[in-house]
C-alpha cells in the first residue's frame, strides 16, 4: 500500500480475507499490517507540510533518475491519496483510520526516517507521534499481540 492509492491494496486485502475464509480459515484470524511511504507530523499542518516538502521532493527527483514514473506529482497529491502520513497529529490519526477502514490492519510500519530532516526535527516529529497519535491509534484500533496471531 506504500507506492499506490489505497484503492488496489483494499481490493488485495479483500480477496485474500474471501481467499482465507475459502480455504477454511477463521476470517478472526487474518492479520494485516499496513506501511506509510513518509511520516512528518508537527502541531500545525502547514509546517509539517514545509519540512516534509524538501524530502518529498528529494524522492520525487530520486525515482525520476531511476527511470521510475512518479505515481504521485506533488506532495499534496501524496498526502491525499497515498499513504504518506504528513499533517497534524490529528490529520495523520483522521487519514490511518480512514486506512483502516479499508484495510482492518493491525500492524502500521511508519517509514519515518530522518532523510532530509536535522535531528532536532527527527526526534521531534517522533517525540509527537509517542505523544499524541499512538496512543489515540491504540485506543481506537484493536489489535492482538503479534505472536499470538501467528500461532
Amino acid at each position: 500500500n506504500v507506492t499506490n492509492p489505497i484503492e488496489p491494496s483494499a481490493a488485495l486485502v479483500r480477496h485474500y480475507r474471501e481467499r482465507w475464509v475459502h480455504y477454511g480459515r477463521d476470517p478472526k484470524d487474518a492479520f494485516v499490517g499496513a506501511g506509510s511511504a513518509g511520516y512528518y507530523a508537527a502541531n500545525d499542518s502547514q509546517d509539517a507540510i514545509a519540512r516534509f516538502r524538501p524530502v518529498f521532493e528529494a524522492r520525487l527527483e530520486a525515482f525520476r533518475g531511476q527511470g521510475v514514473p512518479p505515481v504521485f506529482h506533488s506532495l499534496e497529491d501524496a498526502i491525499e491519496r497515498s499513504s504518506t502520513l504528513v499533517g497534524s497529529p490529528q490529520q495523520i490519526v483522521e487519514k490511518v483510520l480512514r486506512y483502516h477502514e479499508q484495510l482492518g490492519h493491525e500492524v502500521l510500519a511508519v517509514n519515518s526516517d530522518g532523510a532530509g530532516l536535522t535531528p532536532e526535527q527527527h526526534r521531534a516529529t517522533l517525540e509527537l507521534f509517542q505523544s499524541d497519535i499512538a496512543p489515540v491509534l491504540r485506543k481506537a484500533i484493536p489489535s492482538r499481540n503479534f505472536p499470538a496471531a501467528i500461532e
